[in-house]
């Protein structure tokens, strides 16, 4: 009895982790996959599209490079 008990406790665990991260139900304040909030500065996303944008200039596609 106490196995089947285990097993179902831990099929609800899980149903219950995948609906947290599905929903994000407390706004990403217990979210294991970042940290709250998850919006970033306007700054830092400035710098980070500078930085792809200088990056494009040295960096091909592999599809333009490979493909003629």
């Amino acid at each position: 009895m106490l196995r089947n008990f285990g097993g179902l406790l831990h099929v609800l665990l899980l149903v219950h982790l995948n609906i947290m991260i599905a929903t994000d139900f407390d706004n990403g304040r217990r979210d294991p996959f970042g940290p709250y909030p998850r919006i970033p500065d306007k700054e830092l996303v400035q710098q980070e599209i500078a930085f792809a944008e200088e990056c494009k200039k040295f960096m091909k596609a592999p599809q333009t490079v490979f493909i003629n």
